[in-house]
């Protein structure tokens, strides 16, 4: 991904720290370990981190935030590792998912692993705001996936999505942010900055997320069409779209038939302006975003997160 020339060299030495983190002596915990580093997405976290460290005034703790950004990536490959148990999902990014590749013992062993290596890396930055900063996260986390799995299977309001989005993404990518101001030393102002520019561009992700979960080709997601409603997961397409009164009556009819109706559904979606209605809000919060990276100094690391938040709106997987 060309998003991230500015830091490119630093993304490297974050794959690089990862693998050597990682390294293990027992046989099937390296197999896991390499499995799960091949599986690995964007690295969008790892990569906002180090961006925002780039407003720093501290060059000289370079490998604190390199430790950081490896140790949020490892928190976000845990929390997938542990999702996908909870989801019984099969499949992630387009291949097995670790449950599916070993076992869901290995699989939760997994992600208490990379919990655990973690937390080791950020508390060797010696520095206590930063290890609070991403137990905040996991904390806030997994209320948030105990909240949606107690609502598995209900049709939850708008206003509980966004709190629940905001529990799942909007707070991780918003740390992100400001783990990386505050590990290179940024002043408060500047994190503050950043922090609400990460969590706008996180709310924004995830509505894109859902949104493409009913458009986008499900070879290049990495998962099937509708995948959430047979989950039992009512994102904002779907709430929107049964907030629409002329529609609420046969979307609600669809969805009754399960996944062999997913067609239907994503029809009435399209029909209704749900989809639509969506889009609109994932580009409001990235206008806000827009706006607090407005408070920060220009430069190529401001323009760098404007590109962030530009892919963010146009991504297809």
């Amino acid at each position: 991904m060309g998003l991230f020339t500015l830091i490119a060299d630093q993304m490297a030495a974050v794959d690089r720290r990862l693998k050597e983190v990682l390294e293990q002596h027992n046989p099937v915990v390296r197999e896991v370990s390499d499995y799960l580093q091949e599986a690995s997405g964007k690295r969008l976290r790892p990569a906002l981190v180090l961006l925002a460290g780039q407003f720093g005034q501290a060059p000289a703790v370079a490998s604190d935030l390199l430790d950081v950004a490896s140790g949020v990536e490892m928190i976000h490959m845990a929390t997938l590792v542990h999702d996908d148990i909870i989801d019984e999902a099969d499949m992630r990014r387009g291949i097995p998912a670790v449950r599916s590749k070993f076992s869901n013992p290995v699989a939760v062993l997994a992600g208490d692993f990379l919990f655990a290596r973690a937390f080791q890396l950020l508390s060797a930055t010696g520095r206590p705001e930063i290890v609070n900063l991403a137990a905040d996260v996991v904390y806030v986390m997994s209320t948030g996936e105990i909240s949606q799995h107690l609502d598995q299977g209900k049709i939850a309001s708008e206003a509980a999505y966004w709190r629940r989005i905001e529990a799942k993404t909007g707070h991780f990518l918003e740390a992100c942010c400001r783990l990386g101001a505050v590990a290179s030393r940024a002043p408060q102002s500047v994190q503050d900055a950043l922090g609400r520019y990460g969590h706008h561009i996180g709310l924004a992700y995830q509505v894109i997320d859902d949104l493409l979960d009913w458009t986008a080709d499900p070879e290049r997601l990495g998962k099937a069409v509708g995948e959430d409603i047979a989950a039992g997961i009512y994102t904002l397409p779907v709430i929107h779209g049964l907030e629409t009164p002329e529609f609420r009556a046969p979307l609600k009819a669809a969805l009754e038939q399960g996944a062999e109706s997913v067609d239907a559904v994503r029809e009435l979606l399209v029909e209704s302006g749900a989809l639509a209605y969506c889009q609109r809000r994932a580009g409001e919060h990235l206008q806000a975003a827009r706006e607090a990276l407005a408070e920060v100094s220009s430069g190529p690391e401001r323009q760098a997160l404007e590109d962030v938040a530009e892919f963010i709106g146009v991504r297809d997987h």
